[in-house]
């Protein structure tokens, strides 16, 4: 079957693997013989959907947690305040919960917290800006 999605270069380098894993999935499900005759196109869609919808869940989670463990290894960049680019404190993991493409993605995070701007933020969320001034950057 043609896909007529682009796919990026991590998708690529895994495809091999995503379609075995797809095949063993039938074998396991429906047995060598494959499809039962009688099952629908839509009673086939809706095991696949379900199926997309666990391998994506499972994935958020897992890299998103693992991102989050891994915050003391973050660049330096995201170490720091991104309006006043100094050092932040990292001690407090909040609970994150975003809504996603795929649906909503929770996770445990470091938050950073700049104690110039007097701002928190995820370092993981680097974008957003805090809005302290030059004369607002009176502690060390």
């Amino acid at each position: 079957m043609a896909g007529t999605e682009k796919t990026t270069a991590k998708v690529d380098e895994v495809r091999p693997y995503v379609e075995g894993v797809a095949k063993n999935l039938v074998d396991k499900l429906y047995g060598p013989a494959g499809l039962p005759w009688g099952t629908t196109l839509t009673e086939l869609e809706d095991v696949c959907l379900g199926i997309r919808a666990v391998l994506t869940e499972k994935m958020l989670d897992v890299a998103l947690e693992r991102q989050a463990a891994d915050h003391p290894q973050r660049p330096q960049e995201l170490g720091c305040c991104p309006q006043c680019q100094r050092p932040v404190v990292c001690d407090d993991v909040e609970p994150r919960l975003v809504q996603t493409r795929a649906g909503e993605a929770e996770w445990l995070e470091p938050q950073a917290y700049c104690r110039s701007c007097r701002q928190a933020f995820f370092p993981s969320e680097h974008v957003k800006k805090c809005s302290c001034t030059p004369a607002d950057r009176f502690f060390p």
